[in-house]
Formats: C-alpha cells, structure tokens, sequence
C-alpha cells in the first residue's frame, strides 16, 4: 500500500470527523445546558451527632464526631473541651516522682500533646467554633503547662503550634499527629533541651524521605461505621532516620543518655519522632515509648527493665496526650514511684509471704505482721510488692489494716496494653492518721477473673 494511498485516507476520516463534530455542536447549540440547584451536603450524617449511636466502648471514646473545612474530622469530648487532674494531690505525688528520678540522675521534660481542636481551631468552622471555649481549652492547658513545671518537670508547650500558620500538625481525620508535626515537636524540644544547658555524647544522624504513609483515619473508620460513608486515605512523607554505617569495632557501645517514653505518637514508625529527636539532639535515644500505654503504661514498663536500673538515663522524654491528665491520679503515682527503685527487689523482707487467691475474687490474707517478730517500722516507709503467679493480673485490690483497728483500701489497675507479668508495687497513702501507724496485715484480691491455682508472693519492705 502506497503512502500517498494512506495520506488520502487519513486525510478522509479528518474530514468525516470534522463534520460530525460541526454537526453535534450545531446541535447542542439548541439545546440549553442544565442548570442544578444542587449543593454540596455534609458528609457526616445526623447519626453522628447522636451520642447514644456510639455504642462499644472504642466508639465512645470518639463522641461525637462533627466535620471541620477541608475534609477535617473532630472529635468534641476528647478535642474540643477541656480536661483538668481529678485529683487534687496528684501534683505533689508527681514532685515525688520527679524528685526520685533526680536522685538516680535523671532530668524529666515532659511534653503534654496539646489539644487537636486547639492547635487545628482553624479549620472548624464558625458555626462550630461558637459552640466551644477555645480561651477556656487554651487556658487549662496552660495551667496543666505551670502544674508540670511546678512539680519539678521540664515541660515542652505544645500549644505554641495553635493556628501558627506553619505545617499541618495533626492528620485531618486522626487524633496522631503527621510527621511534619513530630518534626516540629522534636526540634521545639531539642532547642529546649540545649538552652537548659544539657549536653550527651555526640553522635550523627540524618534523616531521608523513604516514601509516603497511608492513613485512613480513625475517625474515618467511625463515621463509616455510623453513616456508610468513606473519606479518601490521606498521604505524607514517610521519613527515617539513621546512623552513618562505621567499621570502629571499638565504638561506644554504652546505654544512651536519654530515653523517650510515650504513647503511639513516640512508639510509631510512620511519625519517626524518635528519628527527629536523635537528628536534632545529635545524640542516641532508647525508645521505651508504647502504644496504648497511656500516662503511666510505658514508665512502668522501663522502670523495671534491666536498662533502666543499671544504668539509669541522663535525661527523659515524657511525651503523652493532653486529655490523659484527667485520669491519672494519687493512686497512679503511688505505683510508680517505688519502681524508679524497683521495689522490694533489690532491699531485705520485713514481712514476706505466699498464698493462693480466693475463689470469687474474695480478699485473702497476703500477710500478717508478727510472726516471728513485730515490724515497727510506720507504714509511710513501707513499699509492698506483689507478684502474681498469672502474668495476665492487670487489676488489684488491697487492704491494708493498722494497729489501732483501721485499714485503708488501695485499687490499682493496668491497661490492656501495659506488661507487667502479674506485678504491682504500691506504697501506702500519706494520711496523717496512718502514715506513722504500724501495719497488721495486708489483704489481697485480683479484680481480674484468674484460674483457681493462681497464688501471690508479697513482700513488705523499707524504702528508707
């Protein structure tokens, strides 16, 4: 076939196409194009405004759901109003705390996540906005900020990140944060760090973008639930931080100086907060951060690790939400303060014993002071560990009896996601009309269902 033939037939269908075209828009032409009074609806149902629809107890911790600009979701009970401590002394119970870890060489910054409806206010709309107290939400974050710091804290201010204008701090349709606002708490917070006079050994990190993160978002997931309706998967650069590859096989091998304890912000890969602070520290962190943990899950957790009590940090990065202050408590403190020296461990019995729990989670005598000899010594030096034989025991109670014919109920509890292989350590409460008591006996249960072998080793010990 010639090339002149196939020029003409080209040139052929150009123009047959050419009349169609001319024809259809004569056509249409005629024709008006419609016009649609249609507007764009919410794209969270009415159901989500109703409290009641959030029935398991994930979904409650998600009421309710209200849609911001731009695709942004918003939880009001946990983003938009405030929180305070529940508990009047928790304050001096965490300059306890904090003061025991300063007699073991540790300096605590604690970083309180800042409200996500503070910092993201922006994007609410107005008729939203009006419903909630931002200056009231700002205020007790703010006083939460003073709290921490007059307990003897470093305290990072996360709500300097409020409406700045600067990166996108938390993801559109999640509570966690997106890593260009792990970055910028990681460099807020190493500058602190570095103006307060601290200095670790050197070592060089860099950071590389490796590719992009996917979130659906839990809130996604939520609004699916209740109203059947998808928002699209929201994308970001994904970013890891390494170490420079050495051959210096006489290179420092020794634990790092400071430690990150968290919650998912810190323990997650894809927001590589700990690969920021490492970069911008230029220095090595441990990472004893845990999903899930909480306030308190992932402290408890390194206190009792070999790590922490051989060789103890310089420094702590104590990073948890905000909202989390309102269920923390005396109680809590108590717990952990005897484990910054792991308890009865590592000190000599007062009073130790052995027993197999009761059936129906009924209170059993753990132990009886005076057999053999009377302790003397008065409850406010006394540490008590317990430790179960079922490792799965997340959830105690126990009573303490003293001489003159009281006694004192102590609860205390571990999440879901906290590990503790069945071990609880509680002091007593400081009660002026206990605390130079002389105790009795100590009764123990397992609020937690257990199977009927399940025994309790508990000592008493001196903390002094």
């Amino acid at each position: 076939m010639s090339n002149k033939f196939l020029t003409l037939v080209q040139g052929a269908f150009v123009l047959s196409a050419w009349a169609v075209s001319t024809e259809a828009t004569a056509q249409a032409s005629m024709v008006s194009i419609p016009e649609y009074n249609a507007k764009i609806c919410c794209s969270v149902c009415p159901r989500a405004e109703d409290p009641s629809a959030y029935v398991s107890e994930y979904m409650r911790g998600y009421r309710t759901v209200v849609e911001g600009k731009d695709g942004w979701l918003f939880r009001t009970e946990a983003e938009l109003q405030w929180f305070e401590a529940n508990d009047p002394d928790l304050w001096l119970s965490l300059k306890r705390f904090i003061d025991a870890l300063k007699a073991r060489g540790t300096t605590v910054l604690m970083f309180p996540q800042p409200p996500r409806g503070l910092v993201e206010s922006a994007m609410l709309p107005p008729e939203t906005r009006a419903k909630f107290d931002f200056v009231e939400l700002q205020r007790r974050y703010s006083e939460l900020v003073s709290n921490l710091k007059n307990a003897g804290a470093i305290v990072a201010d996360g709500s300097v990140f409020s409406n700045d204008q600067g990166p996108q701090y938390f993801y559109k349709r999640d509570g966690h944060w997106v890593s260009a606002g792990s970055k910028r708490a990681a460099q807020m917070i190493a500058t602190q760090i570095r103006d307060a006079g601290f200095t670790f050994t050197p070592k060089d990190f860099k950071t590389l973008q490796t590719g992009l993160t996917a979130s659906r978002g839990t809130m996604t997931q939520v609004v699916d639930t209740l109203c059947g309706i998808r928002y699209p998967v929201e994308y970001g650069p994904a970013y890891q931080t390494k170490a420079p590859a050495t051959d210096d096989l006489f290179s420092d091998a020794s634990a790092p100086e400071v430690a990150l304890v968290g919650t998912s912000f810190s323990a997650t890969p894809a927001y590589n907060f700990i690969g920021f602070l490492r970069e911008t520290l230029g220095t090595d962190l441990y990472q004893a951060a845990k999903s899930g943990g909480g306030f308190d899950g992932a402290m408890s957790e390194y206190l009792v690790s070999d790590l922490y009590q051989q060789s103890p940090p310089k420094f702590i990065i104590w990073e948890f939400p905000y909202q989390q202050i309102q269920r923390t408590t005396t109680t809590v403190m108590r717990r952990l303060l005897p484990l910054v020296g792991n308890g009865c461990a590592s000190k000599q019995p007062l009073i130790k014993g052995s027993t197999k729990l009761g059936v129906n989670t009924e209170l059993v005598e753990a132990v009886v002071n005076g057999n053999g000899s009377f302790v003397t010594v008065p409850a406010q030096n006394l540490w008590f560990d317990f430790q179960f034989s079922d490792p799965n025991i997340r959830e105690i109670q126990a009573e303490v009896w003293y001489a003159d014919g009281r006694f004192q109920t102590i609860n205390s509890q571990y999440n879901a996601y906290t590990n503790m292989n069945g071990r609880f350590v509680l002091e007593t409460n400081y009660l002026p009309d206990t605390e130079s008591q002389s105790i009795v006996s100590v009764r123990i249960k397992s609020n937690t269902p257990t199977p009927p072998s399940t025994e309790v080793t508990t000592t008493v010990c001196s903390h002094d």
